[in-house]
Order: structure tokens, then C-alpha cells, then sequence
């Protein structure tokens, strides 16, 4: 234990650019959160995962305080190595005679600035994905693995109360106030598509249990092309799946006579 701590506390200390110590802090902070919470918390594992990532936001947000820096300075950062990021990308693309491809990373590196605003949501989400997966090999390799193993996908949901997430995330979003206000909405907004559209996915793959396997095969090929229509659905069935439970098996009423 002691020795985990004295590693957890190296990839603290302040190191590299501000981008890099952000991005090493919130992923030693989540890890050092989920295992605290699931030693302590006999809860499902998404409610564990996302009591950690609460717990590793509070602590991140009072790391920032002590090195003193603010959202302004973290995003203009983090737009300044997404441009890079993208550039370098581009020129490789040059390199191999990608004309179009490279055009069009050198557009998202025009955008750095409103991809660095999404930061928040897209290191939350990539955090979620990595403690549920991390969870999930766990139990795969582990001998005797400590809790319940992961449920299958086909059964994701959450609280019916997360549907007020994407309402307040639209409503900061569009009612006129500072722009820092104008992001949190645009990031809670992003972390709201992406847990209805995988609500929706396992909705969908839970009827996809019953097709065949060429045809599931099939309808995912042509959703690769039409992406964010798909997306989109995704997210509008897994809102309607809060008030309509597509997954609940129908019983049969009881009306007190006789089978035949």
C-alpha cells in the first residue's frame, strides 16, 4: 500500500506542461477514487464508477486551485496542443498523399478552441469507458476477483432522475450568462448524448440478441456511414427507454380463472 501511494504521489508532482499534469492528475485521481469507493461500496458498478468520477472531479478542481490555475488558462492550453496535435497529424496525412483527409484536420485545427471547450466532458467519458472496462478485464484475469462481476451491456441503464442532466445542460447552454456558464451546458450536454446513446445501444442490442448474426453484421456496416443519424437515434431511444423500459419482458395478466 505504501508503495502505491509514494507512486500515485510521483505522478502528482507538477511535471511537464499544464496540459500533461492535467491529464496525468485525472487519471491517478479516478483510478485512486474507484478503488477507494468499490473497497468501501457494495453499490453496481456504474454507481461506483460514477461516485468515483465525482470524487476524482472535486479533487482535480481543488489540485487546479492549489497550482492556481484557472479554466481560462487550462483551455487556451489545451487548445493550443489539440491544434498542434491535429497539424501534425495533417502533415503526416501530407506525407502519404491524403490531400482531402489532411484538409480536414487542418479545419478541426482552426476549431482547436471549441474542441478544448469539450475537454471536460470527453475526459469524463473516456474515464467512465476506463473504469468500466478496467473493471471488466479485472474480473477476466483475476483468480478469485473481489465483487460482482459486470453485468452484460444489454442491461445498461441508470436512474430515471438523469434525464434533468440534458435539461440543464440545454438550458446553461442557451440562456444568455458568462461564457464559462455556456460550457459547463455545452459539457453536460456531450455527457448526456453519450450515456443515452448507450442506453439506446444496449436497448438495441438487447432485441439484436434475436436477429441473425448476418444480418446484425450487416445493419452495423451501414450504420458506420450514416453515423450521426445513428447517434442521434440512439440518443432518442434511450431518452424514450426512461418512460417506455423496452426491455421489460410483458407478463401475462392475471385474471383469476381456469388455463385452457
Amino acid at each position: 500500500m505504501g508503495v502505491s501511494v509514494a507512486w500515485l504521489a510521483t505522478w502528482l508532482a507538477p511535471s511537464g506542461d499544464v496540459v500533461e499534469q492535467l491529464l496525468r492528475a485525472a487519471g491517478v485521481l479516478v483510478a485512486g477514487a474507484f478503488v477507494a469507493v468499490s473497497l468501501g461500496w457494495r453499490a453496481p458498478l456504474f454507481r461506483r464508477a460514477i461516485a468515483a468520477l465525482g470524487l476524482a472531479t472535486l479533487a482535480l478542481g481543488l489540485w487546479c486551485a492549489a497550482l492556481r490555475l484557472d479554466w481560462h488558462e487550462l483551455k487556451t492550453a489545451l487548445a493550443r496542443d489539440v491544434a498542434r496535435s491535429f497539424e501534425e497529424m495533417a502533415t503526416q496525412v501530407d506525407a502519404a498523399g491524403g490531400g482531402d483527409t489532411s484538409r480536414l484536420l487542418r479545419q478541426m485545427a482552426d476549431n482547436a478552441s471549441k474542441w478544448a471547450t469539450l475537454t471536460p466532458a470527453l475526459l469524463f467519458l473516456d474515464a467512465l469507458a476506463g473504469v468500466l472496462l478496467g473493471w471488466l478485464l479485472y474480473h477476466r484475469i483475476a483468480t478469485r476477483p473481489l465483487g460482482e462481476a459486470p453485468a452484460p451491456f444489454a442491461t445498461f441503464r441508470f436512474s430515471d432522475q438523469t434525464v434533468w442532466l440534458p435539461v440543464a445542460g440545454l438550458a446553461l447552454a442557451l440562456v444568455p450568462g458568462p461564457a464559462a456558464l455556456h460550457d459547463v451546458g455545452s459539457n453536460l450536454l456531450l455527457v448526456a448524448v453519450a450515456l443515452y446513446a448507450a442506453r439506446g445501444l444496449a436497448v438495441v442490442g438487447a432485441g439484436a440478441g434475436r436477429l441473425p448474426r448476418v444480418t446484425t453484421a450487416f445493419v452495423t456496416v451501414v450504420a458506420l456511414f450514416l453515423l450521426p443519424f445513428v447517434v442521434g437515434g440512439l440518443t432518442l431511444l434511450g431518452l424514450a427507454d426512461t418512460w417506455l423500459d423496452f426491455r421489460r419482458r410483458p407478463t401475462s395478466p392475471a385474471t383469476g380463472g381456469f388455463d385452457r
